[in-house]
């Protein structure tokens, strides 16, 4: 029974690589097939660029500070968030009870 299960596994995803494989290359080909050429006409256009010798570029240099923080730290910022929301929840619940 085991063979025959894993056997239609394989031929099943065999199967959708093969859809998968068409419907790509179809996909692909639709959308490289042009349906109309139109010629562009040739413009002979001469253009100059003149570039500085010295460009204004200012380069400020910026420090960043980062602060050593413990997970002693983050786990009581962790716990006052949840003490809060459970503090907040209670509250909603006592409200909903009252009216």
């Amino acid at each position: 029974m085991t063979k025959i299960k894993s056997m239609m596994t394989k031929v099943m995803l065999g199967a959708m690589t093969v859809t998968t494989l068409l419907a790509t290359s179809a996909g692909a080909s639709a959308a490289t097939t042009s349906t109309a050429t139109v010629a562009t006409p040739r413009l002979d256009v001469d253009t100059t660029v003149e570039i500085g010798s010295r460009p204004n570029a200012e380069i400020q240099p910026t420090k960043i500070r980062l602060k050593r923080v413990t997970t002693k730290a983050i786990s009581s910022q962790v716990q006052t968030v949840v003490d809060a929301s459970a503090l907040n929840l209670d509250n909603r619940h006592t409200d909903s009870q009252l009216k």
